[in-house]
């Protein structure tokens, strides 16, 4: 039998997982929720259609959905800092800003 160590995968094999912090107003200002896990509503929070800035760790990034349930267009995040969501299409006349309801972390 193995001992669980020689289980384990490789480190660079281990996938890294962000987190994102959400703040309330564009170039991050204004209240913020640290997020690392994923959240299918963001009502449970007081967040529904808050988020207008963000900042996403080191990791695999971060996928935004428009609804609750991941439902909706999706926005994906990579590593990095993202100060204005008004800049962010989600539609031809709409933007990404107060607009994220649920979101998964990569």
């Amino acid at each position: 039998m193995l001992p669980a160590s020689a289980l384990a995968a490789p480190q660079h094999q281990q996938k890294k997982l962000s987190c994102v912090t959400l703040y309330e107003h564009i170039h991050f200002k204004g209240r913020s929720i640290k997020f690392c896990s994923n959240d299918k509503t963001l009502v449970n929070n007081n967040w529904n259609d808050l988020a207008s800035s963000a900042k996403v760790s080191k990791g695999d990034g971060v996928v935004l959905y428009e609804h609750i349930n991941y439902e909706g267009h999706k926005l994906k995040l990579k590593p990095g800092k993202y100060s204005d969501f008004t800049k962010k299409k989600l539609s031809k006349n709409r933007s990404w800003n107060n607009v994220v309801s649920s979101l998964r972390i990569k």
